[in-house]
């Protein structure tokens, strides 16, 4: 019996499902964490179920979005990676104010924020990656018939 309600891959899938929801709705640090740390360890109850061999999900979890996810999940946890490049994240925030940001970019009045992780393959509009995240873990369970 497991400590929490969340059995399954489905059950996870399901809990990062919500962490984007909220992520979307509110774009905030607190969010991000939760989104990636959830979204990345779907692949434990992955594993615990059994029914996908472990070279399977590990060549799934060799995708660029993937890494990008292990890694922002890694560092919000421990601060920084020892075993692996250290992504940095840019925390961009423009203001819908005169000289805030670019013409047009930010309504007047309202603000905008944006994380943008650098790795040494690319950088990335944080909240692209989650979409892309999510999508992809939605692919993968449905396509092993999780």
């Amino acid at each position: 019996m497991t400590f929490f309600a969340m059995r399954s891959p489905r059950d996870m899938f399901a809990k990062a499902q919500r962490e984007h929801l909220r992520l979307m709705k509110v774009f905030d640090i607190d969010n991000l964490f939760n989104f990636f740390v959830t979204a990345y360890h779907i692949k434990d109850y992955v594993l615990h179920d059994g029914r996908i061999k472990q070279v399977a999900l590990e060549e799934f979890l060799s995708d660029q979005d993937m890494r990008d996810c292990r890694d922002l999940c890694d560092k919000g946890k421990h601060l920084v990676l020892s075993k692996r490049s250290d992504p940095q994240t840019t925390h961009i925030h423009y203001s819908g104010c005169l000289g805030g940001a670019p013409l047009g970019a930010v309504p007047l009045g309202s603000s905008v924020d944006n994380w943008i992780l650098t790795t040494e393959e690319r950088s990335i509009d944080v909240q692209v990656l989650a979409n892309s995240v999510i999508n992809k873990w939605a692919s993968f369970l449905e396509a092993n018939g999780l």
